[in-house]
Order: structure tokens, then C-alpha cells, then sequence
């Protein structure tokens, strides 16, 4: 049996979308059993991999699916990496500033961005970062080896049921990071919750995916989960994946398709913010009550949520930021000042517009129960809770 990853390197050689559909519709060069095997790293329902494809309607309908799954994302991420060099932007220390909450209380993004002074260095943050190259894309980030932290949400099926915590363990994604390196990857271990407190997936990676004949002299490296989490104020950003995919606007193309949307950078996105504490219990219900009620909020409803008021990391179920986040930024790691992560980001409230990630603790949990290393103090050195900067958080808001 041929490996996915030489499958893999096989259709992504191709130049255009055409060539790659002409190669998959052709059995000398992609068999059904190839086919099969290709469906396993994407999303598509698994009744198409065991369909019959002596039918040329099946045949067809799948090999356009997994051009749209693999190779068409696939061809974005690469495109882009040349196009616009996210590393660049990383080096320059330039970065989208981070929301701001409006008088009628929404939290607010800004197209403007800043040289951040700050910025830790790229190795052990920027570079570990990875996007996940199928259609339905994702961020994740690497913290040893051959370990990613990530969304569980991002590990998907098209027909996941969403009143119920699907099995992912076992599901294939496919990762690049910055330099271009793209490896095939595993579910290994799962934190979910289905009121989304809870939202980690661990993965490992797998084969490298080669596209020429020299091998890639870039290490891996990784990043390291902090030991303590960011309180109220202090300062974080995050490296995402917006996806091109404007999903916020209701008109379509004439094609019929999603229109995009233009980011500089359009991948490994840098953006800013800080740590604005910590959601209660009660507030994140009523949050997710209104969200499934199918219609507007009444006015106590908003306002509740308006002028809710946080709380500390003890007592919080899930962690709200300003880092600027769109689409695809689900499983982006936010770093602290020293390059640490501290959270993954996981979701937005659409009535306020804060951003919401997943606790340090919970990723903690996940990691180690999935044979990470758990992270030790070093004798003799005492962890405190880090103190606010007055001046650079004054400094960091500014236009």
C-alpha cells in the first residue's frame, strides 16, 4: 500500500487545480484504493471512501471533494508563504493592535497595526506555530518534538453530530509551519467538553509530506506551556490563521462561492492584546443559552452580558483576551512576554466581541495526560504571579 505522504507529495507537484483533478480522476496515477486512503485527512463523511467508484458520478464528485480538501488549501498556504513571508512581519515586530471596547460596550477590531518593542524571539514562538492545510483549516502549536496543541474542535468530520463529543482520537490532519515543512499528523489525546470549556486536542506528528528531491535542513522547534497563567492586564498575542474565506458578509461570488478576504499577512498572522481575566460560570451559561435559543437576545439578555463582570483565574471556566482572531485562528497558541503559552484560542461571544481561549490548566491536562513532559519548577526559584505594566499597556493600545 502506497503511503498518504507520497500520495500527498504526489498531488500537491501539480501546478494548477486542473492538473490535480485530471491526475485524480486518472486511475493510472491516483487508484481507487489511493483515493480511499486520501479521504482518511480530510473531512469529508466517510461513506465516500467506501463508495462505488466504478460509477463515473461517484468518481467524479470525489476526486473534486478531495481537491477542495487537500489540494486547493494546500495551494493557498504555499502560495501565500512566497507571496507574503509571515517570518518578515514576525522579524519587523509589526502586529495588529489589539481590540477595543467601544462606549456601547462591544469589544472592537482595528485594521491599523504597530511596531511591538517587546516581541520575544521567533524561534521558540512564531516558528513553532502550525496551520492546518484541509479546507476547513485551524491553527495549532508545537511544544516538544513531536507534540501539537490544538482545538478539538479543529480535528472535525463534516457529519459530527453537535450534541455530541464525537471520537477524534485517531483522525489524520495535515500541518505546515512557516518555513513550508508540511508533516501528516495524529489525534492522540482529547480534553472536550460540549459546553466548549474544555476544547484541546493533542496530535503527533507523522510523515513528512516531500515535494523535492533536497531535504529540508530546518529543525523543528517548540514551544513550552507556562506553569503560571496570565492574570487581568498582562500582555499576550498570538500567531493565527485567518483563512481567506470572508465569512462575515452575506454576498457570495458569482460562482456561488464564498467571497475571500484580503490579511497582511494572509497566514501566521501576528496580533496583540491582553489577558482581560476570566468568564464565571454563570455568565459563560448565559452566553451559550442565548447562542442556542435561535433568536435575537432581549435587551436584559444583552445587558447581562455587557456588563458582566469577569473573574479570577481560580474561579473562571474559560479565559477572555483581545488578541485580534478570524475564522481559522481556532487552536492558535497566545504567548506571554517571556514566549510562553498560556492559552489556546477557541471562540468569540457575538454579542460583546471578546475573544475566548481555553485555560492554561486545561491544556496542562491534556498535554501531560498525552505524554508530554510535565514542566518543573526549578529548586530554589519561587513562581509569583506576574505583575502589570502600567506603562506598557498604555503604550501597547496606542495608535
Amino acid at each position: 500500500m502506497v503511503k498518504t505522504s507520497t500520495l500527498l507529495s504526489k498531488l500537491f507537484q501539480h501546478a494548477d487545480p486542473s492538473s490535480a483533478l485530471v491526475a485524480l480522476q486518472n486511475d493510472k496515477q491516483f487508484s481507487k484504493t489511493d483515493r480511499r486512503n486520501l479521504c482518511s485527512l480530510t473531512s469529508i463523511s466517510p461513506s465516500w471512501s467506501t463508495c462505488d467508484q466504478t460509477m463515473v458520478e461517484n468518481k467524479n464528485d470525489l476526486c473534486q471533494m478531495l481537491l477542495e480538501e487537500l489540494y486547493i488549501p494546500y495551494k493557498f498556504y504555499s502560495t501565500s508563504l512566497k507571496s507574503h513571508p509571515p517570518r518578515d512581519s514576525f522579524d519587523n515586530k509589526k502586529a495588529t493592535l489589539p481590540l477595543k471596547k467601544t462606549k456601547c460596550g462591544f469589544w472592537s477590531a482595528t485594521d491599523k497595526t504597530k511596531t511591538c518593542s517587546w516581541l520575544p524571539s521567533p524561534t521558540n514562538t512564531f516558528d513553532c506555530v502550525v496551520h492546518f492545510i484541509q479546507s476547513t483549516s485551524g491553527t495549532g502549536v508545537i511544544l516538544s518534538s513531536s507534540k501539537i496543541l490544538t482545538c478539538a474542535h479543529v480535528i472535525d468530520n463534516n457529519d459530527d453530530d453537535d450534541d455530541v463529543i464525537p471520537n477524534r482520537l485517531g483522525r489524520k490532519k495535515i500541518v505546515m509551519l512557516a518555513n513550508s515543512r508540511i508533516f501528516e499528523s495524529g489525534c492522540i489525546n482529547v480534553e472536550e467538553s460540549l459546553d466548549g470549556t474544555k476544547d484541546v486536542a493533542m496530535l503527533e506528528l507523522g510523515d513528512e509530506i516531500i515535494l523535492s528531491s533536497q531535504m529540508p535542513s530546518e529543525e523543528i522547534t517548540y514551544a513550552e506551556l507556562a506553569i503560571v497563567p496570565p492574570t487581568s492586564g498582562d500582555q499576550i498575542f498570538t500567531v493565527g490563521n485567518p483563512s481567506n474565506i470572508d465569512l462575515e458578509s452575506t454576498r457570495v461570488s458569482r460562482s456561488g462561492t464564498p467571497n475571500s478576504i484580503e490579511f497582511d499577512p494572509p497566514i501566521f498572522h501576528l496580533s496583540l492584546g491582553t489577558c482581560e481575566n476570566y468568564t464565571s460560570k454563570k455568565v459563560y451559561d448565559l452566553r451559550i443559552g442565548v447562542a442556542s435559543r435561535g433568536r435575537a437576545p432581549t435587551r436584559g439578555e444583552t445587558k447581562g452580558i455587557l456588563e458582566s463582570e469577569s473573574t479570577e483565574e481560580e474561579s473562571g471556566v474559560i479565559m477572555e483576551h483581545t488578541c485580534w482572531t478570524y475564522w481559522g485562528h481556532s487552536g492558535a497558541p497566545l504567548f506571554n512576554v517571556d514566549g510562553e503559552v498560556v492559552g489556546l484560542h477557541s471562540s468569540w461571544c457575538s454579542k460583546s466581541g471578546i475573544r475566548m481561549a481555553v485555560k492554561l490548566r486545561v491544556l496542562r491536562e491534556c498535554f501531560e495526560e498525552g505524554g508530554g513532559k510535565k514542566k518543573k519548577v526549578k529548586k530554589g526559584k519561587k513562581v509569583t504571579k506576574r505583575k502589570r505594566k502600567e506603562e506598557e499597556i498604555i503604550d501597547l493600545t496606542s495608535p
